[in-house]
């Protein structure tokens, strides 16, 4: 993946993070916006060196939403702005 694809790719990861993150804060958990991003990472992004620290931030993010109680959507939402800010300082 050349740098135009991959700034491209995390790009499109971001805005599904943020779509994630609205879900979130309006207590729904969108399983098909947690399985796009994992598709993203898989289809390139997570094998490129500087962003192999997103699979594990990834990863925290689905632990966070197995258990969907009100209490833990919080936990989630502060993944999702984790992971926002790594792609943001990867994009920048």
């Amino acid at each position: 993946m050349d740098s135009l694809s991959l700034t491209r790719a995390l790009r499109r990861l971001q805005r599904t993070v943020v779509m994630l993150r609205t879900e979130l804060r309006h207590e729904h958990v969108d399983e098909g916006l947690i399985a796009d991003i994992e598709a993203q990472l898989e289809a390139g992004i997570a094998t490129h060196p500087r962003t192999q620290h997103l699979r594990h931030l990834v990863d925290d993010l689905r632990e966070s939403t197995l258990t969907p109680r009100p209490e833990l959507l919080r936990d989630a939402i502060r993944c999702c702005d984790r992971l926002s800010d790594a792609i943001t300082e990867l994009t920048a």
